[in-house]
């Protein structure tokens, strides 16, 4: 296995970005996730990099990511991703047939290996990523390499694959939420008559599978009824919103399948709650009494002589950041993974020079103290400002008539209703 203090130090240095990338994230049925055992994690692909991301550094889980293969074909770049914790996989398009032959099969004896200690394997079973609110057509890589590592262990390894749904509330900007649901695992030790008897046709079993899980819980606006699917997405998150906690276990409400099959009597009951907001110029997070981060606030305008010049220079690195990768970059597809791997380098400058500037002032434990509460302060300037217009829009909902409000309230309960 190749060392992997590499991963240690992007762990370490994604601290800030992470910070500001993602407002909430979400974990639902964690308990599905099996404990001590090999699992491969099938999991949909929207938004490249920073998927592997969510699951190699903030769920909590030892996990290893197949990512494209043709980044790996240079030595440097080879050890630098493995060190990761990234595995190369190659399509047809990535290397050439016999390059990519044998780059696949070392990559199987490695996830072998990993699985042999009970590590987990996450693979993007699209084998393709589009931000998009989409599922796009799976591929039988999944089920292929679930059949591939019981027949390398005479069909004795536990192995399970977990179907795993993955959303962000919208894609390129700061200050998004992330919401991942664990589907039910599939034990492949209780299915190895049938792997006998039809490699093919287990393989295609396990993709449906993970299909169902996709279709119970990624959300998708792309087609009919797309703006209000959007608002719906917008909603459900409120309707899970916790003030103190960024990352939450078990808290998921609502049903994305019911969103996703929208009708016309839910997408008119929609509408008419659309139009009233829109009428009296609030929000849904103030019709639904969704309280806020207080504790950010208080930390942010507390720190504010040391974590609001470290803010101001965040918010200019990443808007030159956030501009230069969408004028020099044409693929879409890249441009969160740049912007993350950016971010990573300005945070360490900017945690250096925090620390070098306030050396000047003080040492020590104070100097420490000091840093840290100004480069964490930082990142709640950030959601401060994020709940400005909350807060706005709270005096004007205050403001409005009691029957009005009532009648608003009542209309997004019908809608609530029918989600539940």
């Amino acid at each position: 296995m190749v060392n992997e203090w590499i991963f240690h130090i992007c762990r370490n240095l994604l601290r800030l970005p992470v910070g500001i990338i993602f407002r909430k994230i979400h974990f639902e049925n964690e308990d599905n996730f099996p404990k001590d055992a090999p699992v491969l994690v099938a999991c949909n692909h929207p938004n490249s990099f920073l998927d592997g991301v969510v699951f190699e550094h903030i769920s909590g889980k030892r996990i290893y990511t197949l990512t494209r293969g043709d980044t790996f074909l240079k030595p440097l770049p080879n050890y630098i991703l493995r060190g990761m914790r990234l595995l190369p996989i190659f399509r047809s398009r990535d290397a050439a047939a016999h390059v990519a032959r044998k780059g696949n099969a070392q990559t199987m004896e490695e996830v072998y290996e990993h699985f042999k200690i009970n590590h987990s394997i996450l693979i993007f079973t699209e084998g393709n990523s589009y931000p998009e609110k989409a599922v796009r057509r799976l591929k039988n890589g999944t089920g292929n390499m679930a059949v591939d590592m019981m027949k390398r262990s005479d069909f004795t390894l536990d192995l399970y694959v977990l179907p795993t749904a993955l959303n962000y509330s919208e894609f390129g900007t700061l200050m998004q939420t992330v919401h991942v649901t664990y589907g039910t695992p599939i034990r492949l030790l209780d299915h190895v008559d049938e792997i006998k008897a039809d490699e093919r046709s287990f393989g295609n079993w396990v993709t449906s599978k993970v299909q169902e899980n996709f279709d119970e819980n990624v959300v998708i606006t792309k087609g009919g009824y797309t703006e209000e699917k959007e608002f719906l997405h917008r909603l459900m998150i409120n309707e899970n919103y916790r003030p103190l906690a960024f990352k939450t276990l078990k808290t998921w409400k609502l049903s994305i399948a019911k969103a996703n099959q929208m009708g016309e009597d839910l997408a008119s009951k929609v509408q008419t709650y659309m139009a009233s907001l829109k009428k009296h110029k609030v929000g849904d997070a103030n019709v639904s009494s969704r309280s806020f981060d207080v504790l950010s606030v208080l930390v942010a305008l507390l720190t504010a002589g040391v974590s609001f010049p470290i803010y101001v220079v965040w918010v200019i690195a990443w808007w030159g950041i956030d501009k230069l990768v969408k004028s020099k970059i044409r693929n879409i597809v890249f441009h969160d993974s740049i912007k993350v791997g950016s971010a990573m380098v300005m945070g360490l400058i900017i945690m250096i020079a925090t620390f070098v500037t306030l050396s000047v002032w003080s040492s020590g434990i104070i100097l420490f103290i000091l840093g840290t509460l100004g480069i964490y302060g930082s990142i709640c300037w950030y959601r401060l400002v994020d709940t400005l217009p909350y807060l706005r829009d709270e005096l004007r909902w205050k403001s409005i008539s009691d029957e009005t409000r009532q009648s608003i309230v009542a209309q997004r309960e019908a809608i609530v209703s029918d989600l539940s």
